[in-house]
């Protein structure tokens, strides 16, 4: 590859992410937030031009059920291509701690916090 071809795909990238976090300024503080994460394959650097950005928002006190949840999105107007998903800290720790949710994982080692901050890992909750 190209130098010209590697600079464009960082900008791409880049323009992403600045997408993601443009919501989450608003969006974070309004739904109580602790954290948002742009998590898949634009966290990764493998989107194309059919990628959505996909962002997890971390939270307190969520509702169980997911309309319930995407409710609570309603006021923040997300932009075309933003999908989030919604997991309260102990929900990620424990698809974390078990090692087979690719989401929960990628969360910590490539995921972008784009707001707040990620519950620390030295404190989830220990295995049952």
């Amino acid at each position: 590859m190209t130098d010209a071809v590697i600079a464009r795909r960082r900008a791409e990238r880049e323009s992403l992410l600045a997408v993601g976090q443009n919501w989450a300024r608003t969006a974070g503080p309004a739904i109580g937030a602790l954290a948002v994460v742009v998590v898949g394959s634009v966290a990764r650097g493998d989107f194309n031009k059919w990628s959505d950005i996909d962002v997890l928002v971390v939270r307190d006190d969520l509702p169980d059920s997911l309309g319930d949840r995407l409710a609570l999105l309603a006021p923040t107007s997300r932009p075309p291509g933003v999908e989030a998903i919604l997991w309260t800290p102990a929900e990620l720790a424990t698809r974390r701690r078990r090692g087979t949710d690719p989401l929960a994982n990628e969360t910590y080692e490539v995921g972008v916090v784009v707001y707040g901050r990620l519950p620390d890992e030295s404190n989830r909750t220990p295995a049952s």
